[in-house]
């Protein structure tokens, strides 16, 4: 992807974007813990303050104040005269394409908070920009790092229970009303969560099948929110070029405590189920069920952090956290999966041709 390597020193990133409901805190926030990066400064792209505010919940000031940073308005001056290595993008996704094509052309690598893109044109523009000017784009984040999917696919990895054949993925994700009236996030352009949802479980479902997908059939129903212009609900089956099938349950529609992930993935030998353990007070497990019983998975002590796990590769100068080509391929799933739901038919993915291994 690219030459350009830190060594010696931390990263040094700036915040690009600042009219979002909660990546620019989450991830300063886990910024200040990461070992390898330090967030120096932060952009506006000259929204409004009462924009800002509005999103954000904090003036662009306070913000920051809060964190520690230089404050612009323009994010390609904050490159320049900061000497970024990298950016987070948190603009709404449909001005995504529009800043990686800006900031690529500076030498910047770029972490893009998801929803990668909202059209397949604009998602191959971001992996172009990052090929012509030779720098790493990555988008996240990822569940590929929660302890839990850590020790499962571990376990597949082991080969306890043989190669997966089925699996069923259901992801909880809160509703649309915590997001602020006028948010960009309600906006139909933007995605909402028949992209933003779909961006999770159809990376697991490739992340742990080490498969493309070539066929997907979806269902979406707006059930509790008819406010949304989006569904609240999404039901989503994919088949893999390796012949496994995969079920995607999206809750958009849940005002109660609800586990994160529930899963299960079967192979010949054996199933792998992560769930919460009641007995733990609700923490998440995953278990291994085979013919000598059943056994918890060992989770990880010290799991990457999901919102910063990109930042190590950069560094090093290789694909990191969810690389844009893989990006472009959820987006694509994705957006595949919307016109299923919309024709109430299958749809076929161009160019899931043959078994690819994910990362």
């Amino acid at each position: 992807m690219t030459a350009k390597t830190i060594s010696g020193r931390p990263l040094k990133v700036g915040m690009a974007g600042l009219t979002s409901l909660y990546w620019p805190i989450a991830l300063a926030q886990s910024l200040a813990k990461a070992k390898g990066a330090k967030l120096v400064a932060a952009a506006t792209l000259r929204s409004p303050e009462k924009a800002v505010l509005e999103h954000l919940g904090m003036t662009p000031e306070a913000y920051a104040d809060r964190f520690g940073l230089t404050l612009y308005r323009n994010a390609e001056e904050m490159v320049r005269l900061e000497k970024l290595d990298a950016v987070v993008l948190c603009s709404a996704h449909s001005e995504h394409a529009d800043w990686a094509e800006r900031l690529a052309r500076l030498g910047v690598d770029i972490y893009i908070t998801k929803t990668f893109a909202t059209t397949l044109a604009d998602a191959a523009r971001i992996v172009q920009a990052g090929r012509v000017h030779g720098v790493n784009i990555a988008c996240g984040p990822s569940d590929r790092y929660q302890p839990a999917i850590l020790a499962a696919k571990a376990a597949i990895a082991r080969g306890l229970i043989g190669e997966p054949f089925a699996l069923r993925l259901a992801h909880h994700h809160g509703t649309i009303e915590g997001f602020h009236k006028n948010d960009w996030y309600r906006r139909k352009k933007e995605g909402g969560p028949e992209l933003s949802l779909a961006w999770y479980v159809v990376d697991l479902a490739m992340h742990l099948t080490g498969s493309r997908v070539k066929q997907v059939f979806s269902l979406y129903e707006n059930y509790t929110t008819p406010s949304s212009p989006f569904m609240d609900c999404g039901k989503m089956v994919l088949s893999m070029a390796t012949g496994a099938m995969v079920s995607c349950d999206m809750y958009f529609c849940n005002r109660f405590p609800y586990p994160v992930w529930e899963m299960e993935i079967i192979g010949p030998r054996g199933a792998v189920v992560v769930h919460a353990d009641p007995a733990s007070g609700g923490k998440t497990v995953a278990a291994v069920h085979t013919a000598q019983g059943v056994k918890l998975l060992p989770l990880p002590i010290r799991p990457p952090d999901r919102e910063t796990a990109w930042v190590e590769g950069f560094r090093r100068g290789i694909p990191a956290g969810v690389p844009a080509e893989e990006a472009m391929e959820i987006t694509r799933i994705s957006l595949a999966a919307r016109d299923s739901a919309r024709s109430g038919k299958p749809v076929s993915t161009a160019q899931a041709h043959g078994r690819r291994r994910v990362r």
